[in-house]
């Protein structure tokens, strides 16, 4: 005799986007994020910059002629910034362990426009998958200079697989496709500053984040990041059963997670 097949417990059945489960998760994972939690993390990401990305070019110069350990050590702390996860930050730290950044030094000080500059450092780092090269070179530049300078990162748009958050706020994938990472940097920059106008709408933009010198270049950021871990603990958890939903980080740790940021209180 042949038993059914038990569903599993932990993976509900799929049934669509108007699920009402589905709806009341997302209204729950919107609820977990307040004014004050944007505020924090753009705070956070301001004393970073502060810690580890003033000056970042003149020290990478530096170290062309030195080689120093220190300069290594503080590399490997970069690029935990710009990657988040673990692995993509060894893999980083691994590929310029001869601590050659001549590339990055081009990358930050050339005469070029950014979005060039971006495309050549792509080009030239082919070793390594092109979405980690696109989050190295935009998180150093945001990092660097961030009121003039945006991330792409694969959660905001990869364009390998048409999905991250910057296509779910502006409703299409439309002025993101591109024909080149020039281009595509540029439109990234376009949809992220568009995506302004759906934040101030969320209640989050408050005045304490905007008028503030030191978070106000990092304000969009660290919406986006809160906007997609809405979007993802959404997906997920409406797929989850609720036991394992426990489990998930709060949606700021998913947050900072996706900025390269340690979770709060570690």
């Amino acid at each position: 005799m042949t038993l059914p097949q038990r569903q599993s417990h932990i993976i509900k059945q799929k049934t669509g986007p108007d699920d009402p489960e589905l709806q009341t998760n997302l209204q729950e994972a919107l609820g977990q994020v307040a004014p004050e939690d944007v505020i924090a993390i753009a705070d956070e990401l301001a004393e970073r910059h502060a810690r580890l990305f003033l000056n970042t070019s003149t020290r990478l110069s530096a170290g062309l002629k030195t080689d120093s350990v220190s300069l290594s050590s503080s590399f490997a702390d970069i690029a935990s910034a710009v990657a988040h996860t673990k692995a993509n930050a060894r893999t980083i730290t691994n590929y310029f362990t001869q601590s050659d950044y001549k590339l990055i030094r081009d990358l930050l000080e050339g005469e070029s426009p950014a979005p060039v500059r971006v495309a050549v450092f792509v080009e030239k780092l082919n070793a390594l998958d092109t979405r980690l090269t696109l989050e190295l070179a935009t998180g150093l530049l945001h990092n660097t200079s961030p009121s003039e300078h945006w991330l792409w990162t694969r959660w905001l748009w990869d364009p390998t697989v048409g999905t991250g958050i910057l296509p779910l706020l502006a409703g299409s994938t439309h002025n993101l496709v591109a024909d080149n990472f020039a281009d595509g940097y540029v439109r990234v920059g376009a949809v992220t500053a568009m995506s302004v106008k759906f934040g101030e709408g969320t209640g989050l933009f408050v005045n304490e984040l905007t008028s503030n010198e030191k978070r106000a270049p990092f304000a969009n950021s660290a919406f986006l990041a809160c906007a997609y871990s809405v979007y993802l603990y959404g997906t997920t958890s409406w797929r989850l059963s609720r036991e394992f939903n426990g489990l998930l980080p709060t949606l700021p740790n998913m947050a900072r997670r996706l900025l390269g940021l340690k979770k709060a209180g570690s």
